[in-house]
């Protein structure tokens, strides 16, 4: 017969052990927000600002990739934003009447995701133009005065 072994020391589990537990906290998290607190669940998401764990902004990021959040609306927190990494005043060009353009493009964008991620991480114009549909349209912009 074979002695019992004796208990192990704690140690952090393996890679996807790790990586399963970071998912699980993630998803128990939006879950609580969806459920319990909505409105808390619309200002995390729209204040871009806001500090958040790692698995809590992958699990909404993975929500916003699948529009599970129909609330959200793209061109009303991501827009904006982008704008202004473009450097132009979305004020101003909100008052022009091509802006309804790029709403709906931005509505409608596959990647608000990865745009919604990149704007929380203030990401580079560069890394902001490789994905954004609007990119060619907003460096139009800004060499040419908006419509008044």
């Amino acid at each position: 017969m074979s002695k019992p072994r004796p208990p192990q020391e704690s140690r952090p589990p393996p890679g996807d052990e790790q990586q399963l537990h970071h998912y699980l906290e993630g998803e128990r998290a939006l879950l609580e927000l969806r459920c319990c607190k909505p409105k808390a669940l619309s200002a995390l998401i729209h204040d871009l600002a806001h500090p958040m764990s790692p698995s809590l902004e992958q699990a909404i990021a993975r929500c916003l990739a699948d529009r599970e959040l129909t609330e959200f609306a793209p061109a009303e927190t991501l827009l904006p934003v982008m704008m202004r990494r473009f450097g132009l005043d979305p004020v101003a060009c909100g008052r022009d009447p091509a802006i309804h353009a790029l709403r709906t493009v931005c509505s409608a964008c596959p990647k608000v995701a990865t745009c919604w991620l990149a704007q929380r991480h203030d990401a580079s114009l560069e890394e902001c133009t490789s994905f954004c549909p609007n990119a060619e349209t907003l460096a139009g912009w800004v060499t040419r005065p908006p419509a008044d």
